[in-house]
């Protein structure tokens, strides 16, 4: 499948984070923690961060799950799991 800017769900996930990933690498990229709630309020809305050091076309796995916990804990859903993430998506598209 080929990466649609409009459409999140064609990017890849990274397996692991990397080692600047600014939310759960080994040596993270500093940022401001204005920027990084900025962040988080993304993950918490309706938005996925991508990876910087796969140039933008993978989406942050140290992002993912954070964005996982998140969403398990405010009940949508069931286990903080890509499959779960995805079956979520995928519901609600039916719905519309």
């Amino acid at each position: 499948m080929a990466l649609n800017p409009n459409d999140l769900r064609t990017y890849p996930v990274q397996e692991k984070p990397c080692k600047t990933c600014p939310f759960e690498g080994e040596n993270p990229v500093p940022i401001v923690p204005e920027r990084y709630a900025d962040f988080i309020n993304n993950l918490a809305g309706e938005g996925q961060h991508l990876c910087h050091s796969a140039n933008n076309k993978a989406i942050c796995r140290g992002g993912r799950r954070i964005q996982l916990r998140i969403l398990k804990a405010i009940g949508m859903l069931d286990e903080p799991t890509d499959e779960a993430f995805n079956q979520a998506i995928n519901e609600s598209l039916t719905q519309e």
